[in-house]
């Protein structure tokens, strides 16, 4: 693996953003719930493509399913930065907003890591 490459994986604290498109139901804990799509994933977090921007720090658990798996992952976090339209997006993602994990249960982190073993295993093979 390149320098550039691997500068390019580590983000969020040496995280590797895997994109991983899927919907996922949003519940904000007050009754208010949405739906979205999660742009892309790691053990720490995700960015969930959505026009509305909820407030830093709101918490909110999303749900969605992987490939393979009929069991929803269930993910509890806290919006943790927003991306809202603009006019020089930041790397080209589209409006949306970062959510960090705050609990993960056990098979949702392994599904997760799975993902991402997953899409590494891929980009070795390029």
């Amino acid at each position: 693996m390149t320098a550039a490459k691997g500068d390019e994986k580590r983000r969020s604290g040496g995280a590797i953003r895997v994109p991983f498109v899927r919907r996922c139901h949003l519940d904000y804990g007050d009754g208010q719930t949405d739906s979205a799509f999660i742009v892309n994933i790691n053990a720490l977090g995700a960015y969930v493509a959505h026009e509305t921007m909820p407030a830093l720090g709101r918490p909110v658990v999303f749900r969605f399913q992987v490939p393979g798996s009929e069991r929803e992952v269930v993910a509890d976090g806290v919006v943790a930065w927003t991306n809202p339209q603009q006019e020089h997006p930041v790397h080209s993602l589209p409006p949306g907003f970062g959510v960090a994990f705050r609990s993960l249960a056990e098979d949702a982190r392994a599904r997760i890591d799975q993902i991402v073993t997953e899409y590494l295993a891929r980009q070795a093979g390029d």
